[in-house]
């Protein structure tokens, strides 16, 4: 009876640790395919980054291309061309700050206005209460 309990328990483990490698092995098989799947999809993933950053640098190689033949270009040279730049900024900054004056005195017109018509009727106000 014993010898039947400890067969009955070997082959009982036995069938277990068969079941147990059979998942083990269903597992495998599933983690690897999953890896493969990941693996691909990182692939692609690289291989479109790298496809765009290299299309960026060809774009940034073709605008400081450009823009360096446009400075070669000038007359005057790289420093004539950065004069000319600064020119142009000079007269931008002074155009806005004219525009700043301007919207300024608009303000102040505005404002004044506005005082004085408030100090009129604060005076009409008080000229009319003393009078009555």
């Amino acid at each position: 009876m014993e010898n039947n309990f400890l067969k009955n328990l070997g082959d009982s483990a036995k069938e277990a640790l068969e079941k147990a490698g059979e998942k083990l092995s269903e597992i495998k098989d599933a983690a690897s395919e999953k890896f493969e799947e990941v693996s691909e999809k990182a692939e692609a993933f690289a291989a479109e980054a790298k496809e765009e950053a290299a299309e960026k640098l060809a774009a940034a190689k073709a605008e400081a291309q450009a823009a360096r033949e446009k400075i070669e270009s000038h007359e005057g040279g790289a420093l004539g061309f950065i004069s000319d730049k600064a020119e142009e900024l000079l007269g931008s900054a002074k155009e806005t700050a004219a525009d700043a004056v301007e919207e300024g005195k608009s303000f102040w017109d505005s404002a004044t206005d506005f005082l004085s018509d408030t100090v009129k009727d604060v005076k009409e106000d008080l000229s009319g209460k003393d009078g009555k």
